[in-house]
């Protein structure tokens, strides 16, 4: 996410277009002048202003004999307004940016105020320091000797861990919700003398308002007046093992004085006021001029994080809904009234005000026009404007094309590719063979209105075929650890399931930035076709909820990867119905049948889905998909009513479809259990065959409770497992973790119970999650070890002619080092001659010229292609066989025979064969100027014409010569 400046020190704002926004403040603009007037114990001043270097600059009463240096500068922004720290990466305190201030930053300080303004990135997670004053008895790098310390940060230490707060020692100073990520806001901590002069009292201000107080503070600004601070720093936590923090910082102050709150709010002022106008002209409520949905107000400003309410100027054509104080996940909504058909659009205003502080209030006027329900010519025409294709330059599957739009048209689909049908099924071209592009034009018709519209798409060839022989696991920490709740990867050590390294040495690979901003439960698929991976997970963090309830979300958590390695930005998508109050533990399954994904989830209904209250029992929806962009609305899969069921895995093996999942008992008496059907997408829960009902208890500890079942079968050739299935299910008891097993058998009723080994993974057993089974390549790739080339050898054959004149083909047959499908080219060359072929499944065939004479080298060339190596072989072209053949029809005795003769008048000796309609003979060897002769008996008195097939070998030469003979009679 890129940080959105808000210009500082200059009132360098510009509005854009004809927005209207009326300042209500009062002195919003005249900030800086009042802010640089506060300079009364203003004893270090960091602007953060610099563009290049490493020396950021004092401008404070210390001087520039206190200046600070930014720290690992490679992992650092300087925008000019404010440090960027990490912006690419997670990193520890000690390897990420950070700057390091100077020593005794706050020596001979009674009291103290720190002054900042700050943008967190949605990426920051874990325990991590915004700014850090701290003492140590050694190294600032060791883990030990800490003396005491002042810090900032925008997690609580422990859950829930939505909490921004200022720690003076071993106390907090944090209420209410952590700072907004992904906007700028400005803070103020403040840390005044107590009366008696030996405890403090800290206060924070966020937006120069008041957001926490504490006191009896015993930890002093100077935090040890006996031995100074030797560790201070911007971005770096006092604890070397924490994350780096990822955000960006900027004007930092520190006063040798606790300012008063009149002071804070005129700190706080430009910011607030900057803040404020960005966030109004950046609220985008879509195609404003052709309204016709309910429209999501925000509610906060996406720049500086400001409050948003709203009005509308007349309700009758959209009327905004604020629910209840019991739904705060339900969103601000304008609910819009269509005019009827042939009536006029309507039209209304929404006015935004929007807050940030105390004083700095806007407000914008956004025009909006309601169209009136549509005729058949306007419906196809929003139809048309609506119809979206997905990732039309890189089609790996079938592609999901509507056959209805929203109001009513009809689509119907072409394709100038017989590739893609015309209800989106999609076959690529083979492994070697080029990207094939196509048009696909969608006709939309309701009535007499009619309309084209027209996507360009790619499509790719399919992917190598490779062996599977290692595995990929995706999974979570758990909801006791700041950084639990987001997606760890880790690989098999060999080919075995039991053994694991975690990739990122127990850190997240990837961070939920979106909804809730936790990752749990991360189920990753591979396609059919194998070169792409969709990861959906779940979103919720308890750690920050502090609690184990729903969490009122409708959505789950989208990622695709091509190779495992790079993940597409995360994708915030609704599945479930608007008065579900989760979705939680999605899956998915290719379901051939449908030529689509079956997505699946456990949710609760709401009792009032208008207070969002009363959970009802936990059933599995699911809908489908080809894309992970578009869904089929959510429908009932599982619901045992009034019992609970959640967290189903599924296999397909032979003509079944295998389900395992959590009878959802409570606590310990909640266990897994497997059933089986031939129709996965069956909603009638009597229709499965039960097989095992109690797979936790029979394998693993039988007073345990178990979840988040895991079933796949194992890799040819593994080594822990072989030719069995795995089954892992999650013990969420005792803090147990997963539990694996293996079995023959898929219908077991209780599987030999086998241990995981996790290195580098941040936990002992990893929680919720999914196995993959993945090649070697793709194993190494993800681990970055460089990948061979692979090495290939190409055979070729050249053919004979059957006779004179006739044409010859040369087959080229290509095979791989490692066994594994080769595709690409083939250059066939002979004297001026050429032609290159592709191989359809390893082989390339071509026909050589008529008038290529006997004896002359033809190459096969295997261009290579991808990582597969070049290679070629060489051939010398076979001449005919010299004979001479001689066919004499006879009577002998009143029968016809039919005398052949076939004389070698090549060079050496040939093996000929003779045949006729009456039967033939096979010669091994006749010597040069010797015959092969033979007379054959018709056993009749007549002899009808015909011809004789004589076919002579000499090494790679053969020839087959035709001979006429005449028809006779012995009567």
């Amino acid at each position: 996410m890129t940080t959105t400046a808000i210009p500082r020190r200059s009132g360098r704002f510009r509005l854009v277009g004809a927005v209207t926004i009326l300042v209500m403040g009062v002195g919003t603009f005249n900030a800086t002048t009042a802010q640089a007037e506060i300079t009364d114990g203003l004893v270090h001043h960091f602007r953060l202003d610099e563009t290049s270097g490493t020396t950021l600059a004092n401008s404070g009463s210390a001087g520039s004999a206190a200046d600070a240096t930014l720290v690992n500068p490679d992992k650092a922004a300087l925008t000019g307004d404010g440090v960027r720290f990490n912006p690419d990466s997670y990193e520890s305190a000690v390897d990420g940016a950070y700057v390091a201030l100077p020593d005794d930053l706050t020596a001979g300080m009674s009291e103290l105020t720190v002054d900042w303004d700050v943008w967190v990135d949605p990426a920051n997670v874990g325990n991590h320091q915004m700014w850090s004053f701290g003492s140590k008895t050694g190294e600032c790098d060791a883990s030990s000797g800490l003396q005491g310390s002042i810090f900032a940060s925008n997690s609580a230490e422990r859950r829930p861990g939505d909490r921004f707060r200022v720690r003076a020692g071993a106390t907090d100073i944090q209420q209410g919700d952590r700072l907004p990520e992904g906007a700028w806001q400005h803070v103020t901590y403040t840390q005044s003398l107590d009366e008696g002069g030996e405890t403090w009292t800290g206060t924070l201000y966020v937006d120069g308002v008041q957001h926490a107080q504490s006191t009896g503070l015993t930890t002093p600004p100077s935090v040890n007046a006996a031995a100074g601070t030797n560790c201070n720093f911007l971005a770096r936590s006092q604890n070397p093992g924490d994350y780096s923090f990822r955000g960006t910082i900027s004007d930092l102050r520190v006063y040798d004085r606790a300012v008063d709150a009149d002071e804070v709010l005129v700190l706080a002022e430009e910011t607030n006021a900057t803040g404020v106008t960005a966030d109004a002209e950046a609220i985008d409520l879509g195609l404003t001029s052709a309204i016709v949905h309910d429209i999501e107000l925000p509610e906060i400003g996406s720049v500086a994080g400001s409050e948003i309410t709203w009005e509308s100027s007349d309700p009758s054509v959209v009327d905004v809904y604020d629910p209840p104080e019991t739904a705060p996940k339900v969103p601000v909504t304008g609910t819009v009234t269509r005019p009827a058909a042939g009536q006029p659009d309507a039209t209304a205003t929404l006015t935004a005000t929007v807050r940030k502080g105390t004083d700095d209030v806007v407000t914008r006027d956004i025009p909006i026009t309601v169209k009136a329900e549509f005729d058949d010519a306007q419906a196809v025409d929003r139809d048309a404007y609506d119809l979206t294709l997905y990732d039309t330059d890189d089609v790996r599957g079938n592609i999901d094309l509507p056959a209805e739009g929203e109001f009513g048209s009809t689509i119907t689909w072409e394709s100038t590719s017989d590739l893609v049908s015309p209800t989106g099924e999609v076959t690529r071209p083979a492994y070697g063979r080029p990207d094939v592009s196509a048009t696909l034009t969608a006709t939309l018709t309701q009535g007499a209105a009619s309309q084209d519209k027209t996507f360009d798409v790619t499509i790719k060839p399919m992917p190598r075929v490779e062996e599977y022989e290692r595995y990929f696991l995706g999974y979570f920490k758990g909801e006791n650890i700041a950084d639990g709740e987001q997606i760890m990867f880790a690989t098999s050590n060999g080919n075995t399931a039991l053994d694991w390294t975690g990739l990122t040495g127990g850190r997240p690979s990837l961070i939920s930035q979106l909804g809730d901003q936790g990752l749990r439960d991360p189920h990753i698929v591979r396609s059919p076709d194998g070169d792409t991976f969709y990861m959906i997970a779940t979103d919720l963090n308890w750690y920050d909820q502090g609690g184990y309830a729903i969490n009122d979300t409708q959505h789950i958590e989208v990622f695709e990867s091509n190779d495992l390695v790079s993940w597409t930005p995360q994708r915030h998508v609704e599945v479930a119905p608007d008065d579900a109050g989760n979705a939680f533990a999605p899956e998915s399954l290719w379901v051939q049948e449908i030529g689509a994904y079956a997505v699946f989830w456990a949710q609760s209904l709401w009792d009032d889905p208008v207070n969002r209250t009363g959970q009802g029992n936990a059933q599995m929806w699911y809908n489908t998909t080809r894309d992970f962009q578009t869904f089929s609305e959510p429908q009932v899969w599982q619901n045992p009513a009034p019992l609970s069921r959640i967290d189903t895995t599924a296999i397909k093996v032979g003509d079944y479809y295998y389900r395992v999942t959590k009878n959802e008992a409570g606590n310990r008496g909640s266990d897994i259990f497997s059933e089986k059907h031939t129709d996965f997408l069956d909603s009638d829960i009597e229709n499965w065959e039960l097989v095992a009902p109690a797979l936790g208890r029979t394998t693993w500890a039988a007073d345990q409770g178990y979840e988040g079942p895991i079933v796949f079968e194992a890799n040819p050739g593994d080594t822990a497992c072989p030719g069995q299935f795995y089954l892992w299910g999650d013990r969420y008891t005792n803090g147990g973790g997963y539990q694996a097993a293996c079995s023959e058998d898929i219908e077991a009723q209780t599987w030999e119970a086998e241990t995981i080994t996790m290195t580098n993974a941040g936990v002992p057993r990893p929680r919720h999650g999914t196995v993959t089974p993945i090649t070697l390549r793709e194993w190494n790739d993800i681990r970055g070890i460089p990948n061979s080339d692979v090495p290939t050898t190409t055979e070729l054959t050249v053919g004979s002619p059957t006779q004179e004149g006739d044409a010859v083909t040369v087959t080229a047959t290509v095979r791989a080092e490692d066994t594994f499908e080769t595709g690409g080219q083939v250059r066939f060359s002979a004297g001026e001659w050429s032609e290159t072929v592709y191989l359809d499944e390893g082989v390339a065939s071509a026909t050589l010229p008529t008038d290529l004479g006997a004896g002359e080298t033809v190459r096969a060339e295997f261009l290579g292609f991808d990582i597969l190596e070049a290679s070629e072989d060489t051939a010398v072209t076979a001449g005919e066989v010299s004979v001479d053949v001689q066919v004499q029809p006879r009577c002998l005795a009143g029968r016809a025979y039919l005398a052949v003769r076939a004389l070698n008048t090549d060079e050496a000796p040939a093996a000929v064969e003779l045949t006729t309609p009456y039967g033939s003979r096979q010669f091994d060897e006749v010597a040069v100027g010797k015959s092969a002769y033979q007379a054959f008996s018709s056993r009749q008195d007549t002899l009808e014409a015909g011809t004789v097939s004589v076919t002579s070998t000499i090494g790679d030469r053969s020839s087959t010569v035709e001979a006429a003979h005449e028809a006779v009679s012995c009567g």
